[in-house]
């Protein structure tokens, strides 16, 4: 056998050699980073539920200091009427709550928001929460619905 096929051959199984192992440290670092783009993907996931906890928490906070010093624009014994006509985002915010809305969450208007909220079954501190935390100015709604939740 000339050199030459010698030198070829040696240099093909090298070549071999060195694509084998470059292939298996593609599979390790590919591995490794899908692991490190899940553990973001999570821990992205978890600031997420922390910044709306906050959120929620100060919003509640600003509620009960509203009602300490007597400043609560939206109380429970308000009409639903009168709530109406004070606030329209009102509507959309109580909807969020399958408080009126639609046909199977209809409610009487006269009654009051603590009746209105009762009879639902909603938890009254939330709906006072979410409706004196509008801004007074009439800024376009941003509303968060509690009862919707995406999934992935």
């Amino acid at each position: 056998m000339p050199i030459l096929e010698l030198v070829a051959i040696v240099a093909a199984v090298a070549a071999i050699f060195f694509a084998w192992r470059a292939r298996q440290e593609i599979k390790q670092i590919t591995g490794k980073l899908d692991r490190l783009q899940t553990t973001l993907y999570e821990t992205r996931q978890d600031q997420r539920v922390q910044e709306e906890q906050m959120e929620t928490k100060l919003a509640a906070l600003d509620v009960s200091v509203q009602r300490a010093t007597g400043k609560l624009r939206f109380d429970p014994k308000m009409s639903l009427t009168t709530l109406f006509e004070q606030e329209p985002r009102a509507s959309a915010v109580l909807a969020a709550f399958h408080i009126g809305g639609c046909a199977s969450c209809a409610v009487d208007e006269s009654s009051t928001l603590a009746d209105a909220v009762r009879e639902r079954g909603a938890d009254l501190d939330k709906v006072l929460t979410a409706l004196n935390t509008l801004s007074p100015n009439g800024d376009a709604l941003d509303l968060r619905m509690p009862n919707v939740r995406l999934h992935l």
